[in-house]
């Protein structure tokens, strides 16, 4: 009984970190989507770029194909995780289950007694 109560702490812990870091990466996903759509807008061929702490041009271009593949590889990132959050979720479910059986069969076996 107390391996599987550990056993749902743990996935239970595992799915947070998990939705914590989803969520993290969905807001830098958001922030690349929405420097895309602000560079589809500007007519220039060179763009100011933040490199550490300085700020330098760069060609429009080469921006946008660096955002977006950024972007695509957060959206692999955030998809993955959905797929693992989604797998946790699950097994939360059955070890919630299990636990219910168990501490109701134990409940009724005092009554009993």
């Amino acid at each position: 009984m107390r391996a599987e109560i550990n056993r749902y702490n743990s996935v239970l812990e595992k799915l947070r970190v998990i939705s914590l870091n989803r969520q993290q990466l969905q807001a830098e996903l958001l922030e690349v989507e929405g420097a895309l759509k602000e560079l589809e807008k500007v007519s220039e061929d060179r763009v100011y770029k933040i490199v550490g702490r300085i700020v330098v041009s760069r060609p429009k271009d080469e921006i946008v194909k660096e955002l977006s593949e950024t972007k695509e590889t957060l959206t692999i990132r955030v998809q993955s995780l959905q797929k693992q959050e989604s797998l946790l979720r699950k097994q939360l479910e059955e070890l919630e289950k299990k636990l219910r059986r168990k501490l109701g069969g134990q409940v009724g076996e005092a009554a009993t007694s």
